[in-house]
């Protein structure tokens, strides 16, 4: 890779629906991201948030039950951004309800725009 060519994003899935991680994938893919995952569980996701050149992440909220805030809170401490995604209203006492929340189901366009935001690009 040259100096002037720009290194892909990695961005992080985690998402317990395996239609709707391999629809990220995919689209992530198209946009010329690099996918770390899909995983579908927490402790994984917690492992995979430590990862150095680690970009972005989309974190699906709620995984077989139990809330992702222990990657979220990974995640920020390392400075580095993320969207959740979620089909459900997130609960009042949710920590980082500062984050974008990418609402379920969602369109190509939706994603696309998340992730503009995500990165300000």
């Amino acid at each position: 890779m040259s100096a002037d060519t720009p290194r892909k994003r990695n961005v992080l899935i985690l998402e317990d629906e395996p239609f709707i991680a391999i629809m990220l994938e995919e689209e992530l893919q198209a946009l010329g991201l690099h996918v770390i995952g899909p995983v579908n569980n927490l402790k994984s996701a917690v492992q995979l948030a430590e990862m150095p050149d680690l970009d972005g992440a989309l974190l699906d909220l709620n995984i077989n039950g139990a809330y992702a805030t222990e990657v979220a809170d990974k995640l920020r401490l390392r400075g580095i951004p993320y969207i959740f995604v979620t089909g459900y209203e997130p609960p009042a006492g949710l920590r980082h309800r500062d984050v974008p929340v990418l609402r379920k189901p969602f369109d190509e366009i939706q994603l696309r725009t998340a992730l503009l935001e995500l990165w300000g690009d």
